[in-house]
């Protein structure tokens, strides 16, 4: 009599470890949705970082889609700013556009911004350029494009705060939005949301397999239980950017800015001096402060 092999063999260290008889009998899993806390089954397994072969798992009342625990992080994290990400600047501008439109069309009253999880800082020194009062926070990520305007949970409240790229990063979503709940009343983020029906990770780039840093794929029902829960109005079209009005925002206003039709024909209305030249001497005064 030949016995098969065990499926613990190929497994690595952190899931011999938590190895059960559910798995050696091929039982499939569940897990708490970290948005909605429903229930989670396994959805789909793939292999990311060409050598980690890893559990998605799906809610079946939100359908936000989670990885497994995901152990892996710190490699992927080696780089705050994964090298396949060549998309950078151009978001970055195409992010700018919509967001100077949003605040000035649809957010009109806001004074202070902040960019949230802002990288490198270029988003912040681009919305300053066109006039706006943004800071920056990120503490993973080395700030070159901003310095001089970071800060801190708890320094200010801001009126608006931004957060693009953010979403899917998210291994405890409730720990970064009860942070960014606290920073600013209302909310611009961006995440491509998952089809319907939705794409196994083979069937769909966004999953980004040889990062290994997308881990929480968004629907337009989980971003509406994180509306819910932290009593915000969302306004999206289903696309990359949505809104989480916290107070009197126009959802027509903001719809319209993010069909990007009709507001390019007011583009040149309203538009705010740029800081860059306030922002330049602030840096010189500063670096004189420091040499004294």
């Amino acid at each position: 009599m030949v016995l098969a092999a065990s499926p613990m063999l190929d497994l690595p260290q952190h899931k011999k470890e938590n190895f059960s008889i559910l798995d050696y009998l091929g039982i499939e899993m569940t897990e708490d949705c970290l948005v909605c806390n429903g229930r989670s089954d396994s959805f789909a397994h793939a292999r990311i970082m060409s050598r980690y072969d890893i559990e998605y798992f799906r809610c079946s009342d939100c359908q936000f889609v989670q990885t497994e625990t995901p152990y892996w992080l710190d490699e992927a994290y080696s780089s705050a700013i994964a090298s396949t990400d060549v998309g950078l600047i151009s978001r970055n501008e195409q992010q700018a556009c919509t967001v100077d439109r949003l605040l000035r069309f649809a957010i009109p009253r806001a004074q202070s911004s902040i960019d949230y999880g802002g990288g490198y800082g270029m988003f912040t020194r681009m919305m300053r350029d066109r006039g706006h009062h943004f800071s920056h926070y990120d503490p993973y990520c080395e700030n070159l494009f901003a310095t001089g305007f970071e800060s801190s949970p708890g320094q200010e409240h801001y009126d608006v705060l931004t957060a693009f790229e953010v979403f899917e990063h998210m291994s405890n979503p409730h720990h970064d939005l009860r942070q960014i709940d606290s920073f600013a009343e209302h909310w611009i983020v961006s995440t491509v949301l998952v089809p319907d029906p939705a794409p196994l990770p083979d069937q769909w780039w966004y999953y980004v397999l040889e990062g290994g840093q997308h881990i929480a794929l968004w629907t337009k029902r989980a971003l509406q239980s994180i509306a819910s829960q932290y009593q915000r109005k969302l306004i999206t079209r289903g696309r990359g950017i949505h809104v989480f009005a916290g107070g009197s925002v126009s959802s027509f206003r903001c719809r319209q800015v993010l069909r990007k039709r009709l507001v390019r024909v007011f583009d040149g209305l309203g538009k705010r001096e740029s800081l860059l030249s306030a922002d330049f001497q602030k840096a010189t005064a500063d670096a004189r402060r420091n040499a004294a």
